[in-house]
């Protein structure tokens, strides 16, 4: 009765398109009220101790990195340099978006971000070579996706906080499956280029234009050396690597390139600022929630539930990717990690499925309902870029979003695509 009364309210409330954060704040409260869990007094101490948390630093850090990033121009570098390798290829502009997307969600995180920069540059190129605009798009879109997943990842850091994981090692792990992913979405857009009939260049790779555009672009290029390296050799934190990461950017938008100014900094600070309110502002709301869930002991009901109808771990796994694959297409990732990570742990644990290589199953699940309607978000941010329709781009999406899913399957048949890595760095 507790969990139908709590997750009734939230879902309704969500239908009828209340913003994410008032739901969870408007049905903890209306649940605590009539169920008589704790003194309303009790949601105010939630909301802030779901805040005071050493990690949460390293969300408005990314974010404002990655926007001096891209407003700095190292975007454009990196698909300079990355084309030089692909552009001779069948769908080589498309390949060469996927794979600066890979390298972009090293400097951003964000799925949307990566989808808004690397489209608005990488779409009217494919136009001109004759790519369908909604079918350049859902390119973008799909490849938009690899940002919560390979590190640093807003996400992951989400996962990390809400289940007591070490956001170092989620980090790891997700380099395989978003080097995966990259490499499977490569394979489609090859596959569908034949299918739209467009030609390879007729360039042949040259090892001087290579280099030369590695050259330029070697300051974007060392941003995941920097992270990565820096958290595992112990010289600094996820956290701190956020700081590091956010002067780095600074030092060489103003100074090394000279692209930004000190106006220029400012406004990225200030849509970063505004960006990770609303982080926190739905951070708090989340803490809210999931100690009303507490109180009422929905961890423990929807646990039992599970193991009611499954019996093993290939059903378990079976039942929480669909649940994931439905939500992620009817909420923002981040908070549905915020939501349902502290949830569903519990469960999976009580399998020998270890919380790091779930952390990578519940992000990717959440990822592709970044390119999934109704929420979509890589949708969205594609039909604004390309002012198309969404339905057009959707229907484009298909082969790329089978590509994921394929991916998906892979990390969950195989614990070692995750995990693999942090055994090798042990």
């Amino acid at each position: 009765m507790n969990t139908v009364l709590i997750l009734g309210l939230f879902f309704l409330l969500v239908i009828l398109k209340v913003p994410i954060a008032f739901s969870l704040l408007l049905s903890s409260i209306i649940s605590c009220y009539i169920l008589n869990l704790a003194p309303l007094t009790a949601i105010a101490s939630a909301a802030m101790n779901s805040l005071f948390s050493y990690p949460l630093l390293a969300i408005p850090f990314y974010i404002f990195a990655g926007s001096v990033m891209t407003k700095g121009g190292i975007s454009k570098k990196l698909c300079n340099w990355i084309g030089t390798v692909f552009s001779r290829f069948t769908g080589g502009l498309g390949m060469v978006t996927v794979v600066a997307s890979a390298f972009f969600a090293a400097l951003s995180g964000s799925a949307s971000a990566t989808t808004a920069s690397i489209g608005s540059m990488m779409v009217p190129e494919m136009e001109e070579q004759g790519y369908r605009k909604p079918y350049g798009l859902a390119i973008a879109a799909a490849g938009g996706v690899i940002g919560p997943i390979i590190p640093p990842s807003v996400m992951f850091v989400l996962y990390g906080v809400g289940t007591e994981t070490s956001i170092g090692s989620l980090f790891l792990a997700g380099v395989i499956p978003g080097i995966l992913m990259a490499v499977f979405l490569c394979g489609a857009v090859y596959m569908t280029a034949k299918r739209e009939g467009l030609k390879a260049s007729d360039g042949h790779f040259q090892f001087s234009a290579f280099l030369k555009a590695m050259w330029l672009a070697k300051w974007a290029i060392l941003v995941p050396v920097i992270i990565l390296g820096g958290i595992y050799s112990g010289m600094f934190t996820p956290t701190e690597a956020g700081a590091v990461c956010c002067i780095y950017a600074v030092i060489i938008a103003l100074f090394v390139d000279r692209t930004l100014d000190l106006k220029g900094i400012l406004e990225c600070a200030s849509e970063s600022a505004v960006t990770g309110a609303t982080i926190f502002i739905l951070l708090a709301a989340a803490g809210v929630f999931g100690k009303v869930m507490t109180l009422a002991q929905v961890p423990q009901q929807l646990s039992a539930g599970i193991l009611a109808v499954a019996d093993s771990k290939f059903m378990v796994l079976l039942l929480i990717n669909l649940l994931l694959l439905v939500v992620g297409c009817i909420m923002d990732g981040g908070a549905a990690v915020v939501i349902l990570a502290p949830l569903l742990l519990p469960v999976v644990r009580a399998f020998g499925i270890d919380a790091i290589q779930f952390g990578i199953i519940i992000c990717l699940n959440l990822s592709v309902g970044a390119i999934t309607p109704p929420v979509g978000s890589c949708l969205f941010v594609a039909t604004v870029i390309g002012d198309t329709p969404l339905e057009k781009i959707a229907r484009e999406i298909i082969p790329f979003l089978v590509a994921e899913l394929l991916v998906l399957l892979l990390v969950n048949a195989f614990p070692a695509v995750s995990m693999g890595i942090l055994g090798l760095t042990a």
